[in-house]
């Protein structure tokens, strides 16, 4: 019998060329930052503005991103509030977020982040990770900042592959100040100097892996050969 063949590499080229044209990298706006540039890699979130036109993503990567979407389209409007947009400015800078859903359990209103990772094996043994819950609490924070959903306090991350895991998250009260705001004037002002020397590099070891940041390893070296940016590995330390 002929092994069969693994790998994303083997999808037809039709259903290539969908998942090419449902997923479309936005080009985003001016000092204004979505919550997600703000609590991953920001030396990651420097180079996809600084080179938009490089932000491709492979096959798995497209995948992955068109399930999320897919879901969020079907599902979200199944509850009153849903795909809810948030903002606030300070100083001519801007910080938005997009709740999924929020759901009355029977105990009162819960702000839900809706994931559909690849897997959850690892999810069941430890937890949304510190992405998945950073985000949930931002978005809350960016509710109450706006003056509303003041009646909830609780948000979870639910995370749907081959099993259901749901993780509750604790409230953030001061996370715009103590943790949002620092990092996008950081970001904001990098991008100003043209410079990304100063930005943190990723907190968790999942955001190096290859399959996620190859494509910022490129935006190094090609703005290094345009003379943009300095040419320093990008996943290094800033010890």
């Amino acid at each position: 019998m002929t092994p069969p063949k693994v790998g994303f590499e083997h999808l037809p080229d039709p259903i290539v060329c969908h998942l090419k044209k449902s997923v479309k990298y936005r080009l985003p706006k001016t000092h204004v930052y979505h919550v997600t540039e703000l609590i991953y890699c920001l030396r990651k979130a420097y180079y996809r503005r600084v080179h938009p036109k490089q932000a491709t993503f492979n096959t798995r990567s497209l995948w992955n991103i068109y399930r999320g979407f897919t879901f969020d389209r079907q599902w979200s409007p199944l509850f009153k509030i849903n795909q809810k947009t948030y903002t606030v400015t300070r100083d001519g800078i801007s910080i938005r977020g997009t709740l999924d859903f929020v759901y009355d359990d029977g105990n009162g209103d819960i702000l839900y982040d809706l994931k559909m990772p690849a897997s959850t094996f690892y999810k069941k043994r430890e937890g949304a990770g510190q992405g998945y819950r950073r985000q949930v609490q931002a978005y809350l924070a960016l509710g109450h900042a706006n003056r509303e959903l003041l009646d909830v306090c609780r948000s979870r991350v639910l995370m749907v592959a081959e099993e259901v895991v749901v993780e509750e998250v604790e409230e953030w009260t001061n996370m715009l100040d103590s943790f949002l705001w620092s990092r996008a004037f950081a970001l904001d002002a990098a991008l100003n100097d043209k410079d990304p020397s100063g930005l943190p590099g990723p907190e968790e070891e999942w955001e190096c892996l290859p399959e996620y940041c190859s494509a910022d390893i490129d935006f190094r070296i090609e703005g290094a050969r345009a003379g943009v940016v300095p040419a320093l590995n990008p996943l290094e330390s800033d010890s």
